[in-house]
Formats: structure tokens, C-alpha cells, sequence
């Protein structure tokens, strides 16, 4: 990471990662709709001890890197809510509802 000289270096670093997160956050997307094709019912679309899996490696992962575990927990909680909602409406496209 780097030492910034100004609010605009500032800005032209968090642009640069707003592009790659969006592709990722694309890429993500795509698998979670092929979760949802790939589960039988609604009900298995939260699978709570998964998503407790998911943040405790984040939350390693952010330590490991001098990061704050507790921000990306966060972030993290927040995203997969969001997915959640993505994944239902995936799922009653591919299966229709219940």
C-alpha cells in the first residue's frame, strides 16, 4: 500500500479499486446464481453456519493482513445479506416459486 502525497492520490488509488471490486462483485454474483440454480429448495439458500465460516476466514484473513477484522465483518455481513436477496430472486427465476 501506498503513502500518499495528496487527497487526489487518494482518490485515484480508491477509483482503481472500486474497478476491480466491481468485477469481482460480478464474478461473485455469477457463482451465487449458480448456487441457486443448484439448490433444491428456497430454504437451503441461507445456510447460517456457512455464512459464519465465510466471516471467520474474512475476519482472519483482514488480521493476517493488518486490516480491521471487525470492518470487513461488517462489510462482509452486509454483502452477504445483499447476496442473500440475489440468490432468492436467482432461485425463483431458475425453479419459480414454492
Amino acid at each position: 500500500m501506498t503513502v500518499c502525497s495528496s487527497l487526489n492520490d487518494v482518490r485515484q488509488h480508491i477509483d482503481r479499486l472500486d474497478h476491480d471490486m466491481v468485477a469481482l462483485i460480478v464474478e461473485r454474483s455469477h457463482y451465487v446464481r449458480e448456487a441457486a440454480r443448484l439448490k433444491k429448495t428456497q430454504a437451503d439458500i441461507v445456510v447460517p453456519g456457512r455464512i459464519e465460516e465465510i466471516v471467520t476466514r474474512v475476519r482472519h484473513h483482514a488480521d493476517v493482513l493488518g486490516g480491521d477484522p471487525e470492518l470487513v465483518e461488517k462489510i462482509y455481513r452486509t454483502m452477504i445479506d445483499v447476496y442473500v436477496w440475489h440468490e432468492g430472486k436467482a432461485w425463483v427465476a431458475f425453479h419459480g416459486t414454492e
